[in-house]
């Protein structure tokens, strides 16, 4: 199945069958995924909070919107996608640190080179109080690579907004990762009474979106 085969043919998940389940292959490859995600400057300012269990869902209802709890009870897993409050020095040096372990820094001048790039673009952010914000367009980015990516694999998803951040922080004690909620994604396999898995895709045409520069100018 192409790229665009796939964009026809995903739907969001308002229901999953709670008698399917994500194999733990499957779910270690949906992990990668999430891993290769791409990101500004390669900074991956996110951490990936996972769970299965019926326990653990109980842990993050509360947080959770109640119109949003039948996609939260009927999964097979969920990730919170979370991202840290703030990209420090010694942070931005793990990640020289993982780049240098991989292979994309051959030399201290390159080191550098990729450490003051890296940095200017996060001084930029930092000076106008856009870090955090700008952290959160990169959870978006994974968070569409999970869904597409899963959706590869036949397994369903449903991403969710509707969640209280604050409480969902509290719950999950993310101070101890130094990180603060952003998304939640449920996975699982439709169950066959959701409506929405039949309903046609609905989109604005292309003449209302697109604009050619080499045509128009202004």
């Amino acid at each position: 199945m192409d790229f665009l085969e796939l964009s026809e043919k995903r739907f969001t998940a308002k229901k999953f069958d709670p008698s399917k389940s994500i194999s733990a292959e499957d779910f270690d490859k949906l992990k990668k995924i999430l891993q290769l995600a791409p990101s500004s400057v390669s900074s991956q300012p996110w951490i990936f909070l996972t769970g299965s269990s019926e326990e653990t869902k109980k842990r993050i209802r509360p947080a959770v919107a109640d119109f949003n709890w039948p996609r939260l009870d009927t999964c097979s897993h969920f990730v919170l996608i979370a991202v840290r409050n703030g990209l420090s020095d010694k942070y931005q040096h793990r990640l020289l640190e993982q780049e240098t372990k991989d292979g994309r820094v051959a030399n201290e001048e390159a080191a550098k080179e990729i450490y003051d790039g890296r940095q200017y673009f996060i001084n930029l952010r930092e000076q106008v109080g856009e870090t955090l914000n700008w952290e959160k367009k990169q959870a978006y980015i994974a968070m569409t690579a999970l869904l597409y990516g899963a959706s590869s694999m036949g397994i369903d998803s449903t991403p969710i907004e509707g969640f209280d951040e604050a409480a969902m922080d509290k719950v999950l004690n993310l101070d101890m990762y130094g990180a603060r909620s952003v998304l939640l994604v449920t996975l699982g396999y439709d169950a066959e009474d959701d409506h929405n898995r039949t309903r046609p895709k609905s989109r604005l045409p292309q003449e209302d979106i697109f604009y050619d520069l080499d045509k128009y100018r202004g």
